[in-house]
């Protein structure tokens, strides 16, 4: 029987291959992790900040902004919750030497 996880990672595999299939050296550090659920975190409270702060009668052009940081949020945790050490790495850029 498969776990949470293993069934999550299946299923955000598109998203999490490019991030992992590579072979050149990383640096990972567990901080990088906890970095990246708290910026994730605050790209969420942005964008739910920006949906329900927002005058009810403007235009329906402010769904951008909320949607790209809604999606950079979810996708940010995505990768800390399912990522490996490289993909985390990768997202941050962060290279050895």
């Amino acid at each position: 029987m498969s776990s949470l996880k293993d069934t999550a990672r299946k299923l955000c595999s598109p998203l999490l291959k490019p991030l992992e299939n590579s072979d050149a050296p990383y640096h990972y550090t567990p901080r990088s992790r906890a970095i990246l659920v708290i910026m994730s975190v605050m790209f969420l409270m942005l964008a739910t900040g920006l949906a329900l702060f927002l005058p009810s009668g403007i235009e329906r052009t402010f769904l951008i902004p909320v949607s790209v940081f809604g999606l950079i949020g979810v996708l940010g945790l995505l990768v800390a919750w399912l990522g490996s050490e490289r993909a985390v790495a990768r997202l941050w850029n962060s290279r050895q030497g």
